[in-house]
């Protein structure tokens, strides 16, 4: 392969690459600016519910706390986390 044909091959990648960019820009995942907003804005919502909840939990507290787990405290948590 001589440099002629190695540079058009660079060529050949670097428009591939701008053109796989500008299909994905145009790929939208929400109908509209309102409806990513409301879904990001639900989404922050339940996450700051189940942060509060993790914090207030005492079963939750106690089991950070414990050293060793056994199955029984990994059930527990699964448990505290739904």
């Amino acid at each position: 392969m001589n440099k002629k044909q190695l540079l058009n091959t660079y060529k050949k990648i670097d428009a591939m690459d701008q053109s796989d960019t500008a299909s994905t820009e145009k790929a939208s995942l929400y109908r509209s600016e309102y409806d990513e907003r409301l879904i990001k804005d639900f989404h922050y919502a339940k996450f700051q519910k189940n942060l509060d909840n993790a914090q207030k939990s005492k079963a939750l507290k106690e089991l950070l706390e414990k050293e060793h787990w056994d199955e029984t405290d990994t059930k527990k948590l699964l448990e505290s986390l739904r």
